[in-house]
């Protein structure tokens, strides 16, 4: 398992919307227009919104709504993942697409 550092998450999420497959029926987006700020809709398709900051390696992300989390991006067996805080899978990414075309 290879994880991103500081420089390729920056190139790789500020801009960008990824689509991630979380295990439902529908996938969850991620939408990140700089590198302090991310919007994400949920499964249900609820809109948050939070203050991320890039790291070494992963990001850390407060929401709107006061909870925190942390995140590393990597790649594992030819799949780009997002590894919760305790190093599980959060998600599979399945698209990554220039912009934001879920308009948050």
């Amino acid at each position: 398992m290879i994880l991103f550092e500081r420089e390729i998450l920056a190139e790789f999420m500020v801009g960008y919307t990824h689509y991630l497959d979380v295990g439902g029926r529908k996938p969850v987006s991620v939408y990140f227009p700089s590198d302090k700020k991310v919007h994400l809709k949920r499964m249900d398709s609820k809109v948050v919104t939070g203050k991320m900051a890039i790291k070494d390696v992963g990001c850390s992300v407060c929401w709107h709504d006061g909870s925190n989390d942390n995140y590393n991006l990597a790649e594992h067996l030819g799949a780009f993942i997002y590894l919760d805080a305790d190093g599980k899978s959060a998600g599979t990414i399945t698209k990554i697409v220039p912009g934001n075309p879920e308009f948050f």
